[in-house]
């Protein structure tokens, strides 16, 4: 004779770990999507700087006129993501009324939406950044500390504010950055002040620590900062239809239009540090060129591909829209 053995289901719901957003607060707000698909922002050119003439009686003492140019960025927001999720009255009956229409929205939000969007957002500051440090090795717990304070110096050679830097790294490196040998054997205090999480600083910038999942393919590490993106919510739409035509129980819907930009004129406050060997063009820093014109081979321009940084060849005289030229940093 079979034996059934009584069953008891618990009402209590075992939920799964979450993060927090790590990257709400870094962006521009400056701008505005409502009502429009795109925003064309005008950056305006700087003048020449010219000697003064005091004998010049003909023409101006100023030196020659030039007409003050500008160059354009358009921005369109096109990253469009939904859910449509059905909770039947039956089933939920049968399941204790675990599934909390309302509950279920939060968790959808807590562990699908945000970390969708926090990756999106790196791997969107990581393909806009104005430098590329092409590191030849990963950084050890004996060179991780210089190797960033050598990346936030590239930013600063190139008038970035060292006010408002986050540094972006995955757990994996950061557990390096913990056991520094400048760290080890400073007080407590000490430690605290260099790493601690998200309220840690390095060099004065402040550290947000990622699952290593977060950061984009082969970025060791981003210094940002805040400012230099925007990152458009253009439309967000959650609701719960507790009277839907199709089943008897309820519907949970949400939408979310969004993107992130590099801002042209600001793309210098974004560093991405990848690992490219000597041979491949590694042990330099590159910095994006923003509008390229001109010829790329003769202005010593390079491309970079998944294995390193090449100079453009001969063959390529004139600019591809389609492409991303960088220039190398002394």
């Amino acid at each position: 004779m079979a034996i059934n053995l009584a069953k008891q289901a618990s009402d209590k719901v075992a939920e799964r770990f979450k993060l927090d957003s790590v990257t709400e607060g870094l962006f521009s707000n400056r701008y505005n999507w409502t009502g429009v698909a795109s925003v064309q922002v005008y950056s305006i050119d700087n003048l020449p700087l010219q000697n003064y003439d005091p004998t010049e009686t003909s023409g101006s003492r100023f030196g020659a006129l030039t007409e003050l140019g500008d160059t354009t960025q358009e921005m369109t927001v096109t990253d469009d993501k939904s859910f449509n999720g059905a909770i039947d009255k039956r089933n939920n009956t049968s399941q204790l009324m675990i599934k909390s229409a309302s509950s279920v929205l939060k968790r959808q939000t807590d562990e699908v939406i945000i970390p969708y969007v926090d990756k999106y957002r790196l791997s969107k500051l990581a393909e806009g950044a104005g430098i590329v440090d092409a590191i030849t090795s990963a950084p050890t717990k004996s060179t991780i500390l210089e190797t960033l304070m050598a990346s936030g110096a590239k930013m600063s050679n190139k008038n970035v504010p060292k006010s408002g830097r986050v540094i972006f790294i995955g757990e994996t490196e950061a557990v390096k950055l913990k056991l520094a040998d400048q760290v080890v054997g400073v007080d407590a205090v000490g430690q605290k002040t260099i790493v601690n999480g998200v309220c840690g600083t390095v060099d004065g910038a402040q550290v947000r620590i990622v699952p290593d999942g977060y950061m984009p393919t082969g970025v060791e590490f981003m210094i940002v900062r805040k400012g230099s993106a925007c990152a458009p919510k253009k439309i967000e739409t959650y609701r719960i239809l507790e009277e839907h035509p199709d089943i008897d129980g309820h519907v949970v819907q949400g939408r979310f239009l969004h993107d992130c930009f590099v801002l042209d004129a600001m793309a210098d406050g974004i560093l991405a540090a990848t690992i490219i060997t000597s041979a491949n063009g590694g042990g330099y820093a590159y910095e994006r060129v923003i509008s390229p014109s001109g010829n790329p081979y003769t202005s010593g321009w390079y491309l970079k591909t998944s294995s390193g940084f090449f100079a453009c060849a001969s063959t390529e005289t004139t600019v591809d829209a389609t492409k991303t030229y960088y220039k190398r940093l002394s």
